[in-house]
């Protein structure tokens, strides 16, 4: 169900990109709800494909993406900010600071859960897997820095523009883990799904309100 969500989802942000320019940092959000659509679809297939080596490439591949790719929504967060024309947001040293925060996310991802990554299989919930047996006991640092920078920008974008619904979408997403008692991995999904609906719902809202200005 989630993969077809996320092709609509997907779908309906092409849409929303229609007309827009090509160089709208915005559009990275495309890319993510890509690499989860891939990553959800990969979950869904699992136990089609089978244990094997075609199997464990896929999910190699997810982790992959997940560390190149996740890190962007710094870079989408940065361009709420721009969007809702605070000054400080796009001047200065600021865009760089996103840039390089990304870049940091990324490369620390890869160091501290892809470099030397050790993948088994893992039934959960039926749901067929590759999954990392090589969990180092530190914090996930590049969700949390993400997750940092979703939540003070939402909070931004919430005073500054009255839009409550990014900042929701990223308190569902940060909430998820504490109801760790209901036996499956879904609720996490739904949450990611969830955010990417709510993020995308603040790209349309802000691209309306550019519109309505000109």
């Amino acid at each position: 169900m989630l993969t077809i969500a996320y092709i609509i989802l997907f779908v309906l942000g092409c849409l929303l990109a229609r007309g827009k320019s090509r160089n709208d940092i915005g559009n990275v959000l495309l890319i993510v709800i890509l690499a989860l659509l891939f990553d959800n679809g990969i979950l869904a297939l699992g136990k089609y494909i089978g244990e094997g080596h075609l199997l464990r490439t896929l999910n190699l591949a997810r982790y992959y993406l997940h560390a190149l790719i996740t890190p962007l929504l710094v870079l989408f967060a940065w361009h709420t900010l721009v969007k809702a024309n605070l000054k400080w947001a796009k001047k200065g040293i600021v865009p760089w600071l996103a840039a390089l925060l990304t870049l940091c996310l990324i490369i620390i991802e890869f160091v501290t859960v892809v470099r030397g990554i050790s993948l088994e299989p893992a039934m959960n919930y039926g749901v067929l897997s590759y999954k990392n047996a090589r969990t180092g006991d530190g914090p996930p640092i590049m969700i949390i820095g993400v997750s940092i920078v979703l939540a003070v920008t939402s909070i931004i974008i919430w005073i500054r523009q009255k839009w409550p619904w990014y900042f929701i979408g990223t308190l569902i997403m940060g909430l998820a883990p504490m109801f760790h008692f209901f036996k499956t991995d879904a609720l996490h999904n739904i949450a990611e799904f969830v955010l990417m609906l709510a993020l995308l719902a603040t790209k349309a809202y802000q691209d309306k309100r550019d519109s309505s200005i000109f």
